[in-house]
């Protein structure tokens, strides 16, 4: 049992006695050297809300009821805010700007409800105490006045302007986006600041994106001892270092990507014996060049995974790795881990076997062309008959292997995905529909054998192991999803929805005018997937064993996993101690499933800038789409290149009523209905950029759009 276990145990015991710090420690025997660990780790379990100091010192235990009071508060653009519950049954508390008191919006904060909830509302709350400030770094324009100067937050939720001294202006220029620090929060006033990053004046190239990735806090420059272990990477495969490794340079390897892509973490091989084939999954043996505790290896994980933002990437890696060394180009010797399996005709994996290797890769591969090949038939796509052979069989597998998932009911969702095309400054030439074709499928059925295989492996030998993590869907968000089904006539019955269950919802709508809105609707009831060191079900794959192993050089959590394997390989793993490595896996998991929501949260935002972008140019023209969302202030719509925009009620002539219990809304001067999934007919009203709103008009029909 670890010393925090320990404490808790104590402290939570049915006879335990409220004591201090020092008599905690007398109590454990602590001697000189123990007692400040002891006291250190008191601080981190108040920290995490596991214990409450009183105000005599005393550590006390946390009821459910007090954890509930317990949380973050979110500030809307209105001055006003919601408190999050670190109970995640809770449901939100509205905050009013009056009962905020001095709370910044990330703040982690205590509060007293003064407003029970009721029928479509939310309960009301005071805050009364804030345990910890949250966002101290502000992204925003400097404003530069005499003698001194102001950040104007980006974030509207953030009212009001930061003061800054002009000795802490770092000689920021006048509308210059800067990242400034807070450092005093008065109770009347402004806060005061400093500036402690200048990302360049607001006109300049992607500064725009630049500020989004500062305001979610992903770290875009390597630090300086990163850049220095840079010079010294190498740069080829030296012979010595192959010479050690199971030789694949003769084994026909290709890689297969997007046209654009210049890191290339996974390459495949296939050869077929009989009724089984050889399926040859190799991948970047980036932990080879990222030794455990270098610098590169600190950036890395402080970043946890690559963030796309079309044409701005933020790298995990240093270029020099993710495109160089470590990327599996063609015709250049590259060190990989190899997974090979032996799969049958069902589709089962019979066989696997694990390898430190060198391969050479023969092709890189766009998807484009494969799908040009494998599903428009297209024979003068390649003029290698080897090839060609070869692109058969790896189909000819992938189509085993997605039956044999669509059989145990992973859920294959089919939302309609953005294409969105851009310069490099930034400007937005096109938005359309993303289409995947069979060899992007085939790419992603092999990753997801592979991962699955190595998830498995370790799954059954119960060692300390990181594991990607899919829970079942809250019963709330199950029935508001089967509510907003059963509004576009589709009737599910039982109260416990299973995979292969949703797997059928998704089979019933194919082909229907409603399909991209279910798929998207049944993607929000999902959980979000998260690493965890405790295995557990993926649910939407319908699987036991999961984890991420195929893409070590845009995700962390899959370098843990080569770093594991290539232990396994050398049959080493009894070196480790493996309470010190859950604990290890533990802290991660927490950490990359944080920055994996971060970047996700950036890359959303991003969309919705580049949506907002491209629109502007078509303010007051007409479009066609599909109602995403109805809620008590508006309709969302979907338009068919992917952009959604807002239809409010406050801005028609007409009044609408919301039907909560039926999803819908009602326009009580023409007496129609408006469902999810109806076919509607909007103008573009208005573009916000800064807020990246896009408002749509709902343009009226005579015939009836939808019965109730």
């Amino acid at each position: 049992m670890n010393l925090r276990d320990l404490i808790l145990n104590i402290v939570y015991d049915e006879d335990y006695n409220p004591i201090t710090r020092k008599e905690l420690a007398s109590y454990m025997k602590a001697d000189k050297y123990t007692k400040g660990v002891i006291y250190d780790e008191v601080k981190k379990l108040e920290k995490d809300n596991k214990i409450h100091i009183s105000h005599k010192k005393r550590i006390m235990p946390i009821s459910d009821e007090e954890l509930s009071l317990i949380g973050t508060i979110s500030l809307a653009q209105g001055g006003y805010g919601f408190f999050i519950s670190e109970n995640k049954d809770m449901n939100d508390v509205f905050i009013s700007k009056d009962n905020l008191g001095d709370a910044f919006d990330g703040d982690k904060v205590k509060i007293e409800i003064t407003k029970e909830a009721s029928k479509g509302k939310n309960a009301e709350g005071r805050v009364i105490e804030i345990i910890e400030r949250g966002k101290t770094k502000i992204v925003g324009t400097f404003q530069e006045s005499k003698g001194f100067g102001f950040v104007v937050a980006d974030s509207k939720a953030i009212g009001k302007d930061i003061y800054i001294e002009k000795k802490y202006t770092k000689n920021a220029k006048n509308k210059d986006k800067v990242i400034a620090e807070i450092i005093n929060f008065p109770k009347k006033g402004n806060p005061e600041g400093r500036i402690v990053e200048i990302i360049g004046h607001k006109n300049d190239k992607n500064v725009d994106i630049y500020s989004i990735v500062a305001q979610h806090g992903i770290p875009y420059q390597f630090s300086k001892d990163t850049k220095k272990e840079v010079l010294y990477l190498d740069t080829e495969v030296k012979e010595e270092d192959a010479r050690a490794r199971e030789d694949f340079r003769d084994l026909f390897t290709v890689t297969i990507d997007g046209r654009d892509s210049k890191d290339f973490d996974d390459a495949i091989s296939i050869e077929k014996n009989g009724d089984t084939y050889d399926l040859y999954v190799h991948i970047a043996d980036v932990a080879n060049y990222v030794r455990r505790g270098s610098a590169i290896d600190r950036d890395a994980y402080d970043r946890g995974n690559s963030t796309y933002l079309y044409n701005v990437v933020i790298p995990m890696l240093p270029v020099e790795l993710s495109n160089g060394i470590c990327s599996l180009n063609p015709n250049v010797d590259r060190l990989s881990i190899s997974l090979k399996m032996t799969i049958d005709d069902k589709g089962n994996v019979i066989a696997n076997d694990f390898y430190e290797s060198v391969i050479n890769s023969d092709y890189r591969l766009v998807y484009d062309d494969v799908n040009a090949f494998l599903d428009d038939g297209d024979d003068e796509v390649y003029h290698d008959d080897y090839l060609k052979e070869k692109l058969s069989l790896f189909d000819e597998l992938h189509k085993i292997l997605r039956q044999k998932r669509e059989d145990r009911g992973a859920i294959d969702f089919n939302f309609r995905e953005s294409q969105i095309d851009t310069t490099d400054d930034g400007k937005v030439l096109n938005i359309s529909v993303h289409e995947r074709g069979t060899g992007n499928k085939m790419i992603e059925e092999f990753m997801l054998v592979a991962n699955e295989t190595v998830a498995t492996l370790f799954g059954y030998m119960d060692f300390p192991f990181i594991y990607r993590v899919h829970e079942k869907p809250s019963e709330e968000k199950l029935d508001n999803f089967k509510r907003a089904l059963n509004t576009m006539g589709y009737n599910i019955r039982g109260s416990e929805l299973h995979p292969k269950d949703f797997q059928k919802i998704l089979e019933d709508v194919k082909g229907e005018d409603e399909e991209s809105i279910i798929n998207l609707l049944m993607l929000r009831t999902m959980q979000k997937a998260k690493y965890s060191k405790k295995r557990d079900i993926h649910f939407g794959l319908s699987t036991e064993f999961y984890t991420h192993f195929t893409s070590p050089i845009r995700r962390y959590p899959d370098l843990i996993v080569h770093r594991l394997l290539k232990t396994y390989i050398k049959n080493k793993l009894n070196k480790f101690n493996q309470a010190s490595l859950e604990n290890s896996l533990n802290n991660s998991s927490e950490h990359l499933s944080m920055t994996e929501r971060r970047s996700e949260d950036a890359e959303r935002e991003v969309e919705d800038l580049m949506k907002c972008k491209y629109m502007r140019r078509f303010i007051g023209d007409e479009f066609e789409g599909n109602i995403s969302s109805i809620t008590d202030f508006g309709i969302f719509v979907e338009l068919d290149n992917t952009v959604e925009g807002l239809f409010m009620y406050k801005f028609s002539d007409d009044h609408f009523e919301y039907i909560e219990d039926s999803l819908k809304a009602f326009n009580t001067a023409n007496k129609k209905f408006y469902s999810i999934g109806d076919r509607v007919k909007i103008e573009v009203r208005d573009v916000d950029i800064y807020q990246k709103n896009i408002d749509f008009d709902l343009l009226e029909e005579d015939e009836t759009v939808s019965e109730q």
